[in-house]
């Protein structure tokens, strides 16, 4: 597992060891050499650091008072895009935003999660476009890590991860920094106070430094699970990587990036309704390109229903356009459907990035929404590590009502699984709004069924939704896996913070809804007015210390939430005066004894109880 402040790069350089992180570690370099470098890559990137007696001069730059904190940031997850403020070189194409990740690295083109045990780089799996500055199984959930970036909106960009805990070693923490500078197109990494090796639970080192293109064909490994060990990171490294770009490096590759939706999720449809099949094409060679065929085929098992082949006239470097096929496709009956989309260039040098396959589930309601088999097909998972699990996202194009939740489970010992609905926010689950929850223990092998009917869970047509599932202790039971194709793309995985899940392309969570026919009310922005007040289950449950009471009004009220005890007796009162619309108080539990709570909103004549649990 495991804002914007003007500053020329000449005051930054000036700013000198004033700003340089204390060095608090016994280190010996290694005897000087000429020069310490590496490279090129096959485009032309080289990297010298400065433990050979030449090289970058440490200068660490201190962008905590200057700089925004990233927040969001858990263990094993990324957030953004954030940006750049500029448009920075970045081999062969311009970048300008990118996806900030716990685990030490930088992706300038995908969210993808990139976690233990971390493949060396360059790879041509997702996560690619990564710069990874100090990847290693990195916990912020632990300790007091923060990580902050800064753009001077003109031609520099820092990001800054500050004293981040290992995972399992909250003694560990580590300090480093990447400065991106358009002006002569360089990428440095600095690092300070840093203590620990990321030893696995296995006594393996797991860890990567380097950097990567956006197909992952070509790219620079300065270290990766701590070899070699003249490599090793320590306070005072600096490395600096620059192009050189090779004049006779061409590259043709021309690929697939998405199908139907941004992220290739499985699309469901009514049957006998319409959908116009569309992919995201992309140039991701250095050489302008014509005439560029490509296709969709869709089957149902192995019979081919649809096919359809256009052609894209013209893609600069790194450009790339979605395709709207020109023929729909209408299912008609209630089944999956495999629709893979590819191209057809003659010449293409890379072929891991020519087909993208994705599913397409068509329905009738009421029935099961899911994009997996009700069948086991791979090895269960489970993490080492309490209060862990994994979430599927949910979307249907017409509004629904969700009544009951189910999961697939391999038993262990007995054990507790806390279940959520969690809404949507931009593209992200909404971890502190759940919009309802359950406890259940695990006992048995085989599917879990959770009621929703009381908790009147509606969603307008697209709107996404979530399941979330979580073990209470390691070891109590495993969530059940599908690998059978097509795959949804639509896992999450939980392990402090949730996350597009590092296998979703490997095999689906199985777990599922049941849905019916509902009429929602259309809401134009997030200050939703309810039709009367409501309480949902707080977030996280169960929790350590702190947790979050999310609660709406319909008109302006005073409000109080009574907390008892498992016996019955009042233990806190929170209140206060709350605006129509989501409100939330949090219940800071640190002088309470762990065990079972019963909280209850009280609004004028009204009230309504839920249960928590105090785990510590």
């Amino acid at each position: 597992m495991k804002k914007a402040l003007r500053i020329s790069l000449l005051l930054l350089l000036m700013a000198g060891t004033a700003l340089a992180m204390p060095n608090n570690e016994q280190y010996t370099p290694p005897a000087p050499t000429p020069l310490d470098n590496g490279g090129p890559d096959a485009y032309g990137y080289t990297w010298v650091d400065n433990d050979g007696g030449g090289g970058p001069t440490y200068n660490w730059i201190d962008i905590t008072s200057i700089g925004t904190r990233v927040t969001g940031l858990a263990d094993d997850n990324n957030v953004g895009p954030f940006s750049m403020g500029f448009q920075y070189p970045y081999y062969w194409y311009m970048v300008d935003h990118m996806w900030i990740g716990s685990n030490g690295y930088i992706s300038f083109s995908s969210n993808a999660n990139f976690a233990h045990p971390f493949a060396g780089i360059p790879t041509a799996g997702n996560p690619n476009d990564l710069v990874a500055v100090l990847v290693g199984d990195l916990d912020f959930t632990r300790g007091n890590g923060s990580c902050y970036y800064y753009s001077n909106a003109a031609d520099t960009f820092i990001i800054s991860w500050i004293t981040v805990g290992e995972f399992g070693y909250i003694d560990s923490t580590h300090t480093f920094q990447v400065i991106f500078s358009a002006s002569d197109t360089s990428i440095l990494f600095q690092y300070g106070d840093n203590h620990g090796r990321f030893l696995d639970s296995g006594g393996t080192t797991r860890s990567v430094i380097g950097i990567e293109n956006v197909n992952g064909q070509v790219g620079l490994e300065y270290l990766h699970d701590n070899l070699p060990s003249n490599h090793m990171w320590h306070s005072g490294l600096a490395m600096r990587f620059h192009p050189n770009p090779d004049p006779n490096f061409v590259v043709h590759d021309f690929g697939i990036v998405d199908g139907f939706v941004d992220g290739s999720g499985a699309l469901y449809i009514p049957v006998n309704s319409t959908v116009t099949p569309r992919g995201l094409f992309k140039n991701f060679g250095n050489q302008a390109e014509n005439n560029l065929p490509v296709r969709c085929v869709i089957r149902r098992g192995t019979t081919q229903v649809y096919t359809r082949t256009d052609t894209i006239a013209h893609l600069d470097p790194a450009e790339q356009t979605w395709v709207d096929f020109g023929l729909n496709f209408t299912p008609d009956s209630v089944t999956v459907y495999r629709v893979t989309f590819s191209t057809l260039m003659s010449g293409d040098q890379n072929n891991t990035n020519n087909t993208k396959t994705t599913e397409l589930d068509s329905y009738r309601l009421p029935q099961e929404i899911a994009y997996c088999d009700n069948t086991p097909g791979a090895t269960p998972r489970s993490w080492s590590g309490d209060f862990s699990g994994f979430g599927v996202e949910f979307q249907v194009p017409q509004d629904i009502r969700v009544t009951r939740g189910s999961f697939s489970v391999v038993a262990g010992t007995n054990g507790p699984a806390y279940i959520w609905i969690l809404p949507d926010s931009a593209g992200h689950p909404q971890e502190s709004n759940s919009l309802a929850g359950d406890t259940v223990t695990i006992t048995t092998s085989g599917w879990v069924d959770i009621d929703f009917t009381a908790d009147n869970l509606i969603f307008p047509a697209n709107a996404k939704f979530y399941m979330v599932v979580l073990h209470a202790f390691q070891n109590t039971f495993s969530f059940d896996m599908d690998d059978t194709a097509p795959l949804s793309n639509r896992g999450w995985e939980y392990t402090g913070g949730l996350a597009p899940d590092r296998d979703r392309g490997v095999a689906d969570i199985m777990f599922k809804v049941y849905a019916d026919t509902a009429t929602s009310v259309g809401v134009d922005d997030d200050d939703v007015i309810p039709n009367a007040f409501s309480l949902a289950q707080n977030y996280p449950n169960p929790f350590n210390a702190r947790t979050i009471i999310n609660f709406s009004l319909k008109n302006e009220s005073d409000v109080s939430i009574s907390i008892y005890n498992i016996a019955g007796q009042l233990v806190d009162v929170l209140s206060g005066h709350y605006t129509a619309g989501s409100n939330s108080m949090i219940w800071d539990a640190s002088k309470s004894a762990s065990g079972v709570y019963f909280y209850r909103l009280n609004v004028g004549d009204a009230a309504e109880t839920r249960k928590m649990v105090l785990v510590k």
